[in-house]
């Protein structure tokens, strides 16, 4: 396990919760606004996907999807579909150690409907094992991009010429979809 990317995770997202939740000398167990800068705005907490639907972002999938538009030969789905499998094997270890974490993950009801908090935050020990699985989830999410341009190459050495423009829109499509569903380490605002 490479421990280096979960250290910056586990260092920055506390330091997110804190921008968007408490500022330094605030009354503890209360948002400095009571509440009502968060009242009628979505939540800013990230969703996390479900294990089933990062597992559907699998890059061979997509181009079996599309056989017929890909007008893909039996020996290139044959190939495919081998290739598909691999590849859910690959990230079975990933999908396992993040499904054992969603699985358990549960905002606070402070947190969920903050409007009915009226304010209140929180215990800092629900804070604190919120962030450790936000974290970890995100560490995983990230891993899973890494290996994407690796699975995506794989799959374009699989199709032929006349058909790797629309294969490569296909998978950039899901790229992009695949960012937009997994939650992004936060970005610290440099100004």
């Amino acid at each position: 396990m490479r421990l280096a990317p979960l250290l910056v995770v586990f260092a920055l997202l506390p330091a997110s919760l804190h921008a968007q939740f408490g500022q330094a000398g605030a009354v503890p167990g209360r948002r400095p606004d009571g509440g009502a800068s968060r009242i009628g705005r979505p939540n800013a907490i990230p969703k996390f996907a479900t294990t089933n639907e990062l597992q559907s972002f699998n890059a061979a999938e997509a181009l079996l999807k599309e056989s017929k538009k890909l007008k893909l030969s039996d020996e290139q789905t044959t190939a495919l579909t081998a290739l598909r499998a691999t590849l859910y094997e690959r990230n079975a270890d990933l999908m396992v150690r993040y499904d054992s974490v969603r699985r358990v993950y549960k905002l606070p009801k402070e947190l969920e409907n903050p409007t009915q908090s009226g304010g209140a935050m929180p215990s800092q020990e629900e804070m604190a094992s919120l962030g450790v699985q936000m974290r970890f989830m995100v560490s995983i999410a990230e891993l899973l991009m890494e290996r994407r341009p690796e699975q995506v190459t794989q799959c374009l050495a699989l199709v032929g010429e006349s058909q790797r423009d629309r294969a490569r829109k296909v998978l950039e499509d899901q790229t992009e979809d695949m960012k937009k569903a997994v939650p992004q380490r936060p970005r610290q605002d440099r100004r």
